[in-house]
């Protein structure tokens, strides 16, 4: 069995090595036209902005007008520092590049612990020798063709992915409260790093820290680990909590405002938004084996605990690490069902993909030691079983992402239809120095057309906005603001004599619908966009009639 188990693994690295340099290549050395939203996603465009324009001089702003608290400051901190190093000029195409950079080395560095997680995680009587290589060669083959294919460059998802595994590698390796100031400390800093990254990580925290509690009884002093790490993690998250609450009045991002109803129970707008959202199918359906997993895997241990202390089970490591997981991805779940309000994004929950991975090879081990009863052999084809199921999905998604890569970048014309490149410089072109945009959800475009542009959706404005947005004050706003263009968008393929003259944005938060007539004549601009399954992208000059 050895040669082709042996064969397997090659082939599985050579795969997994050839998406990962095709993807470098994309991302790197092809034209930016042909990365922009199939790999990196739109909301890359406001953290993309919002750094540079910090360089520039304009502060914290993605519209250059208003200080803005709608993104998470971990990544944000990142490209500043990454800009201000590689990119001494500021170009639009420099800093685009710097971006994907901090990403893409955060999702090698997530790769990497990953191995090193599993080195520790497999169990070594059932996985060992040339199928430990195959389960780990099956793992890497997964996170290149599903993980490093997501549209998540420029973006936080990776950063929370990178940290995420950290912790989880270190908790398992040294448990969850080993002594030492400095472990405690650089625990602490994991977690810390971990909410800045993304706040929507704080049931990790919850799940991390209420099983050191859990742990604690059973460790030498049971107070002092404890306590370093939960200082320093509040020492380090405070700086953030407490700038944002001194100027926005409140911790949380306003971009994390719109997307929650909490405390507002609503599972069935809940559910629309979840199942009507960007998540791919292939996103929906590996969340949901998550959360099954999650849901049968924690009824068990809620079972054993009544048989074997909760304390003694947690000095494991494997346990420690599929346990803070299972909790983690149990209130995640939960609070997405409850309290969605706005796009819900496969970014959300990255770490659910691990969490199937490692109980998938889990699985294996416990298959292949039943099986092993009766012979070695029999326990080894179990594990390549499961090693080729693995792959066999890694390869189908990798076959659909490329599929879908090659469909949209068939539609991409060089300076014409589909190039989101050149619609961000038509845009650019047709308006001057003290000109203002006002938009919707138009992030890498309000990038790359590198102009002050008010965020219509609100997730990289301000709560001040979404106030004005709530009373029904827009078309004051959009005059106090001296906004000059429109940008909007319409269904279908351009066509003369069809601009709109009653254009509406909707108050996420209470619904509010606020119209505004505006004399758009004939777009400035007007090109179709693959994005949203077709849409024609409408730049138009704002002059103000009565409706």
């Amino acid at each position: 069995m050895r040669p082709p188990v042996r064969l397997a693994t090659i082939l599985l690295l050579l795969l997994a090595g050839g998406v990962l340099a095709a993807l470098t290549l994309v991302l790197f050395a092809a034209d930016p036209r042909y990365s922009i939203y199939t790999l990196v996603g739109d909301d890359a465009g406001y953290y993309l902005a919002i750094a540079r324009n910090f360089c520039l001089g304009h502060g914290l702003s993605f519209d250059r007008l208003h200080e803005t608290n709608g993104f998470n400051p971990l990544l944000t901190v990142l490209l500043i520092a990454a800009d201000r190093v590689l990119v001494h000029d500021l170009s639009l195409v420099g800093c685009y590049r710097a971006g994907i950079l901090v990403t893409w080395l955060a999702n090698l560095g997530s790769l990497a612990v990953l191995v090193r997680l599993l080195s520790r995680f497999l169990d070594p009587e059932v996985l060992s020798g040339e199928l430990r290589r195959l389960a780990i060669a099956a793992a890497v083959a997964f996170f290149a063709g599903f993980v490093a294919l997501k549209s998540n460059y420029g973006m936080d998802a990776p950063l929370v992915l990178l940290l995420g595994l950290l912790y989880l590698e270190r908790v398992q390796r040294r448990g969850l409260l080993a002594p030492g100031i400095r472990a405690g400390a650089l625990d602490g800093a994991l977690l810390a790093l971990l909410f800045l990254a993304r706040v929507d990580t704080l049931p990790f925290l919850v799940a991390a820290f209420a099983l050191m509690a859990l742990r604690a009884p059973r460790e030498r002093a049971p107070l002092a680990p404890l306590i370093v790490r939960a200082a320093t993690c509040a020492v380090l998250v405070a700086p953030y909590l407490i700038w944002s609450e001194r100027r926005f009045g409140t911790w949380l991002p306003v971009s994390a405002r719109l997307k929650s109803s909490f405390p507002a129970l609503d599972p069935a707008t809940s559910l629309r938004t979840v199942l009507h959202s960007s998540l791919n199918p292939a996103d929906l359906a590996f969340f949901a084996l998550a959360f099954a997993i999650a849901v049968v895997a924690g009824l068990r241990m809620l079972r054993a605990w009544r048989a074997r202390p909760v304390a003694e089970a947690l000095g494991d490591g494997p346990t420690v690490v599929v346990t803070l997981l299972t909790f983690y991805l149990l209130m995640r779940f939960a609070y997405m069902a409850l309290f969605s309000r706005m796009d819900v994004q496969g970014s959300y929950v990255i770490l659910a993909h691990v969490y199937n991975l490692l109980m998938a090879l889990s699985l294996a081990g416990v298959l292949a030691r039943r099986s092993g009863g009766a012979s070695a052999r029999a326990g080894g084809r179990v594990v390549a079983l499961v090693c080729a199921a693995i792959a066999l999905t890694s390869a189908v998604l990798i076959a659909g992402k490329a599929r879908s890569l090659a469909a949209t970048w068939r539609v991409v014309t060089p300076g014409g239809a589909g190039d989101e490149l050149a619609l961000a410089r038509a845009i650019h072109d047709r308006t001057g120095e003290g000109d203002v945009i006002y938009g919707g959800a138009f992030g890498l475009i309000g990038f790359f057309a590198d102009r002050p542009w008010i965020n219509g959706d609100g997730v990289a404005n301000t709560y001040a906005y979404q106030r004005v947005l709530e009373t029904g004050g827009l078309p004051g706003y959009l005059a106090a603001n001296r906004v000059t263009h429109i940008v909007f968008e319409r269904a279908g393929r351009p066509a003369p004599g069809l601009a709109p003259r009653t254009l509406a944005v909707r108050s996420v938060v209470n619904g509010h619908v606020n119209p505004y007539a505006v004399d758009a004549g004939e777009p400035l601009v007007a090109q179709w966009s693959a994005r949203g399954h077709g849409i024609t992208v409408c730049l138009a000059r704002y002059r103000p009639v009565e409706p």
